[in-house]
């Protein structure tokens, strides 16, 4: 049952991201700490870029995981997993590679909701 708590948990939080790129883009890149894009000139191109993708990952991220809490069904969860955990890698690389700082509170989230859902996978699995 914890398994199930924990990724609807997850889930509903990352929904709830993802309604924040919807209502207000500009305070849901603030809070990836970033500024929304407006683009040179008369272009928004970047900001359509910004909104779409972001609300994308997080309505990905947060249906999956509802679905395989909702369905008890872990397969759902990986999607999830793989979207959390590749983030947290790829902001990881940005820094080292790249020179970027390091958000590492979000690289944190990211690694322990990834954990958390993967316990989850583990526990569905073995009460299947």
């Amino acid at each position: 049952m914890w398994a199930r708590v924990i990724s609807a948990l997850i889930g509903a939080f990352m929904l709830y991201s993802a309604l924040g790129w919807i209502i207000d883009p500009a305070s849901a890149a603030a809070g990836l700490a970033m500024t929304l894009v407006e683009g040179p000139g008369e272009t928004t191109l970047g900001m359509n870029t910004q909104i779409g993708d972001f609300t994308s990952f997080f309505f990905t991220a947060g249906i999956m995981a509802c679905i395989g809490a909702y369905r008890n069904e872990h397969v759902w969860l990986y999607g999830t997993i793989s979207l959390l955990g590749s983030a947290a890698v790829f902001r990881t690389y940005a820094g080292l590679v790249h020179g970027a700082d390091f958000l590492t509170a979000a690289i944190v989230f990211e690694v322990v909701m990834s954990l958390l859902l993967l316990l989850s996978v583990y526990k569905m699995k073995s009460d299947s």
